[in-house]
């Protein structure tokens, strides 16, 4: 599929949402909040040093800054491009970064399906947060392209080329997808059994799963929304976002 021809699809799904676009219709839970800090900067190696913003005068930086505003590097829908690499990305990690919760002891076979169940997960979570805000709309939008342009990739990757087999794939991941984030919603809006009910339809379903393992998951995605209420604005926009571990035990 090609780009512009995917931005479409996935556009018109989006329109499809529902218009739930504020945090607040968070469920309230007594769940504690768990939140890690993350690394401003990251650097290639322990020898790269910064360069010291010092010694740029700032007559140069006005002008380096005014530079990138006329090539458009900072409008909307640029930051909301380069922003959502940064925010996917992190989205992406979970299913590997924490294969011992949804593998080991949600017994989620190890498999692109899984991968995508819980990437898709982690990307709805997001979505909830940017609801919120005043160019949410198109982060989230740039956001699902990344999440489909990646796991196309990932669909190549395992060595289907035929473009009209991988159109239908996408075509499914796509239905799946809208018909989670549906699912997401309303169980974020009413209670945990209708969570459950989500989680179970969305993320469990290859599995034999009892409702211990379901309670873990509903847990889990509390506490993470409800820490993702503490990253504003300028964190976002800077594409810094990080979620907790999910844990085999209750939290007191």
């Amino acid at each position: 599929m090609s780009t512009p021809a995917r931005r479409l699809v996935l556009g018109n799904a989006f329109k499809a949402y529902p218009a739930v676009t504020s945090r607040s219709l968070l469920c309230k839970t007594t769940v504690a909040r768990a939140m890690h800090p993350v690394p401003g900067v990251r650097w290639a190696s322990n020898d790269d040093k910064p360069v010291e913003s010092a010694k740029y005068s700032d007559a140069t930086k006005k002008l380096v800054y005014g530079m990138a505003k006329v090539l458009g590097y900072y409008s909307t829908s640029s930051t909301a491009i380069r922003v959502s690499h940064d925010l996917y990305k992190v989205c992406a990690q979970q299913m590997e970064r924490n294969k011992d919760f949804f593998v080991g002891t949600c017994n989620l076979p190890d498999n692109f399906q899984s991968w995508f169940a819980v990437t898709q997960l982690h990307v709805w979570m997001l979505m909830v947060h940017l609801r919120a805000e005043g160019q949410g709309k198109l982060y989230i939008q740039e956001l699902v392209n990344r999440f489909f342009e990646d796991a196309e990739a990932r669909i190549r990757g395992h060595g289907i080329t035929q473009q009209k087999v991988i159109n239908s794939y996408i075509k499914d991941l796509l239905a799946q997808f809208h018909g989670g984030v549906v699912s997401y919603d309303e169980g974020m809006c009413k209670d945990d059994p209708v969570l459950a009910a989500a989680l179970w339809r969305n993320l469990f379903a290859p599995t034999t799963n009892d409702a211990t393992d379901l309670a873990y998951a509903v847990q889990y995605i509390r506490r993470e929304l409800q820490a993702l209420e503490q990253f504003g604005g300028e964190k976002f926009n800077a594409g810094i976002v990080e979620f907790g571990r999910p844990e085999a035990t209750f939290e007191a």
